[in-house]
């Protein structure tokens, strides 16, 4: 019998735990499939989660949908509502983190928390969702930055027209320098991300003054009044259709949970980057909404608008200068977030080949640059890909068809692993490490469930009617059609052939973050 673990408080027998680490974790390919360096410190790590939600740039830059859908009181609320649910689902996620910081996350967890007759496929679906969710993410979060620069562009140079060839162009340059700074220059990423996040605080409190003191003042009774402009005939669910936009700014919550594996005292370092990350992120988001519609111009003109945000902040202050310099910090700031995006991306594909759900290959940590870059390869193909959908213009329906499968796929692995946790609350019960939430675990388990089930709810929903091919919402469809596929993977291969998560390379992590803290505590002392 093995020794129980953190996740495993029961004796159970080996194939349903963690192993103990072992002559067999320090296998020569388990060593080229962990010998990551530990670069981030929690400021980094938390700028890194900051910059990762990057929230306030980013509700400027999609509240088309919020506005039309609801209006006002639904742009501020629903951020809001999402905040709490978003906070919830972290702290549930947060305690697992500390337990097993590993570039897998939910995957692994629910691994090792499900009961043994459908851990294997449960494991599969997770990992498979969870990947499918954050290469479509990172293709949605580079297409929304290059739309960000071609209005920046705009603002001095109306003449310019972002389509065509050009939209797919400078995605590419976003992708390369993401891809550069993967392979050659990851030290200092950590440092990217600290400079960006003090920037995003920067550049969040100059927009914030800026509008507040050169803008037009709507009474306060706006961020109460609901105007939705959407065609809808039933309010209810226009105001949960414009639930989407703040859904999606905090999808992929526990983006920091997968750079674990190159974090400092990453059972710490990780669950408390991933709350305040999204608690500043929500205070950003709901300052930054009740500012937009304190100064903002007529809702019809916002909505007519092709760039919303900039249309906003130049109509407000009246000055082109000061639109172009708020302009170019957003579009640092964006960038900083496509970096977060495709690091966490990069670490997620190479734990999941690493575990046997892509091809192990690319699992693979390179001996000199100790990053993982065959998995940076394939994540920058995969997304090159998808923005080249962008080369006619027509297409950015196809493009949307696909990255707007990302929230539902996130949110179908949330549901997986909170399902998973509760069970095991119910019945084996569930040991804390360093983080945990104490008597009010099961509650908010309970709640990130019931709040992840209900958006599911709402995120295959179309957001304008009525429906036709380029105003559709293809996430249900899509996803459909991926599930339905990885699950005919399972029974035609993965069912008798996939073991699951390789327990050597969990115990050899496991091991190396326990050497790494007590070398830590050693030079401290």
């Amino acid at each position: 019998m093995a020794a129980p673990t953190a996740l495993n408080p029961r004796n159970q027998t080996h194939e349903d735990t963690v192993a103990p680490v072992s002559d067999h974790s320090a296998a020569p390919e388990v060593q080229e499939q962990t010998r990551t360096r530990r670069l981030f410190s929690f400021p980094q790590l938390f700028a890194f989660a900051v910059i990762y939600f990057s929230t306030w740039t980013g509700l400027g830059a999609n509240m088309y949908f919020a506005l039309l859908n609801g209006g006002h009181a639904a742009f501020l609320f629903n951020f809001i509502i999402t905040s709490m649910g978003a906070l919830a689902q972290a702290l549930t996620l947060s305690e697992l983190a500390s337990i097993l910081p590993l570039a897998g996350a939910q995957y692994y967890w629910t691994f090792h928390l499900a009961p043994k007759k459908h851990r294997k496929l449960l494991t599969w679906l997770s990992g498979w969702a969870t990947w499918i969710g954050y290469i479509s993410a990172l293709a949605g979060v580079v297409n929304t930055t290059v739309f960000m620069y071609e209005a920046a562009i705009r603002i001095n140079n109306p003449e310019y027209i972002g389509d065509g060839w050009r939209t797919p162009v400078l995605g590419m340059v976003i992708l390369a320098l993401l891809t550069g700074l993967n392979v050659w220059a990851f030290n200092l990423v950590p440092w990217f991300e600290l400079v960006v996040g003090i920037l995003n605080i920067v550049f969040f409190f100059l927009t914030v003054v800026v509008l507040w003191v050169m803008s037009p003042r709507n009474p306060t009774s706006i961020l109460v009044t609901t105007e939705p402009s959407s065609e809808w005939s039933n309010d209810f669910i226009s105001w949960n259709v414009g639930l989407l936009t703040s859904v999606w700014m905090f999808a992929g919550l526990e983006g920091v949970v997968h750079m674990g594996e190159e974090t400092k005292n990453s059972r710490e370092t990780a669950p408390r980057a991933m709350i305040w990350g999204i608690a500043t992120n929500g205070i950003l988001g709901i300052v930054i909404i009740i500012t937009l519609l304190i100064c903002m111009p007529p809702l019809q003109d916002v909505l007519a608008s092709p760039y919303p945000f900039f249309y906003l902040i130049e109509t407000s202050t009246g000055s082109k200068s000061v639109t172009t310099v708020l302009a170019i910090g957003i579009c640092i700031i964006n960038t900083g977030c496509c970096l977060s995006m495709y690091a966490s991306s990069t670490r997620l594909t190479w734990a999941w080949a690493r575990d046997g759900g892509l091809p192990c290959w690319f699992g693979h940590v390179h001996g000199t640059r100790r990053v993982p870059v065959r998995a940076v390869l394939l994540t920058f193909g995969l997304a090159a890909l998808l923005i080249l959908l962008n080369l006619n213009s027509t297409n950015f329906v196809a493009l949307g068809a696909i990255t707007s499968l990302s929230s539902f796929a996130l949110y179908f692995s949330y549901a997986i692993i909170l399902s998973v946790t509760i069970h095991v609350r119910m019945t084996t019960g569930l040991r804390h490490d360093s983080w945990n939430i104490g008597r009010f675990g099961m509650p908010v388990n309970i709640y990130a469930l019931v709040w992840t089930l209900y958006a599911m709810i709402w995120l295959p929903f179309p957001t304008e009617v009525p429906v036709t091919a380029m105003t559709m919402n293809y996430s249900g469809p899509v996803f459909g059609i991926a599930m339905a596929i990885v699950t005919g993977g399972w029974f035609a291969w993965a069912k008798a052939n996939w073991a699951g998560p390789n327990p050597a390379v969990v115990a050899c992590v496991l091991a190396a973050e326990c050497a790494a803290e007590v070398g830590s505590r050693s030079g401290s002392a």
